[in-house]
This record gives C-alpha cells, structure tokens and sequence, in this order.
C-alpha cells in the first residue's frame, strides 16, 4: 500500500478509536463533562492529533452526527415509497420494505442510537430526528388524506413523532428481543390502528 494510503486508514483508525472512546464516556455522563485530555488518554491519541482533527469534543460529536445523518437520509431516499399512479403506496400490518430498511438502519447504529437518545444524549440530535419523521409523516398525509385540516394533521404529527421516538428508545435499550422484523411490523401495527380513524 502506498503512502497516502497507510495515512488514510490512519487516520481513520484515529477517527474511529475516538468516535468510539466519546460513545463510551457519553454513557457515564453528559458531554459538557467530558475533556479532550479524558478523552484522548482513553483512546492513547495525542491531544495534538485530536486537535488536528476538530476543534473540541463537540465538533466531534457533530461530526458523528452528521456522518449519521447523511447515511440516514439516504435510507429514507431510497426507500420511502413512490406513487406509481395506481394508489398509495403499500403499508401493512406487515411491515413493508421501507420500515424494514429503517430500523435494519437503526440496528446497524443500535449503541450511537441508544445513547443520543439517552438522558447523556443530544437534545439537538432528538430535533433533527423529529424533523425527519415528520416529513415523512407530512408525505404519507397527502396521500392518505390530501384535505385533511392542517391543524389536526400537525397534532397527529406530533402524537405520532413522540410515539416514534419512545418506541425506539424502548427497543435499543430494552428490547433486543425483537427483531428488525418484529419491531417494523409492531410499528406499522400502531401507525395503522391510530391513522385509521383519521382518515376514515
């Protein structure tokens, strides 16, 4: 391997080491706690070289944050479904191929999930993950119930986001029992049984 290659996965090894030394501490306290020396002793990286990389531990964070968000975006494009002119798209008690993706994508980032979504985590990161769902929310309304009243389907939105968001949090913390499959149909179960009566 050449040169510029040895220093690229270096530096991603440094990268790594520190994103996850970072996770480890953000399980014992908020990050506001946490030093550049602490973490850097932890993972045996210089501070100089830390320092070379960002600019503080929470540029650290955000750049987390951010590499999440891009492959987590890239999901939903994917995979939210499109109208093909024959009726809106398919959502059943089974699942369907877009939940599936979605929490396969959130088992694949159980721990960093489990603990932006803790009392350790980052209350800026629970908004940008509200904000997803409810476009996503906002897309299945104007096709579900394209004259609903703005007003009500923005309650829902929010009854529904939060609902989301406990549902996830229960099942990285608590129920790794359940599958990708059990949890996409269990969500798509209590989607259905509440959107109903909204859009009957």
């Amino acid at each position: 391997m050449n040169k510029s290659g040895t220093d690229n996965r270096s530096v991603r090894n440094t990268k790594r080491r520190l994103r996850e030394g970072l996770l480890r501490l953000l399980e014992e306290k908020p990050i506001n706690e946490i030093s550049v020396k602490e973490l850097s002793e932890q993972v045996d990286v210089n501070r100089g070289t830390f320092y070379f990389h960002y600019q503080d531990i929470y540029d650290l964070l955000r750049d987390m944050e951010q590499e999440f968000f891009e492959q987590f975006d890239r999901t939903l494009g994917e995979n939210t479904p499109a109208l093909d002119g024959e009726g809106p798209p398919a959502f059943d008690r089974e699942g369907s191929p877009y939940l599936l993706e979605i929490f396969s994508f959130i088992e694949a980032n159980r721990d960093f999930c489990r603990i932006m979504l803790s009392p350790h985590g980052d209350m800026k990161f629970v908004e940008l993950v509200k904000r997803r769902i409810d476009e996503q929310c906002r897309f299945f309304w104007r096709i579900l119930a394209p004259g609903a009243d703005e007003k009500r389907r923005g309650m829902y939105n929010a009854f529904l986001i939060n609902g989301l968001i406990g549902l996830i949090q229960e099942w990285v913390n608590e129920r790794r029992d359940l599958s990708v499959e059990s949890i996409s149909e269990l969500t798509a179960t209590l989607i259905l049984a509440s959107v109903g009566p909204c859009i009957a």
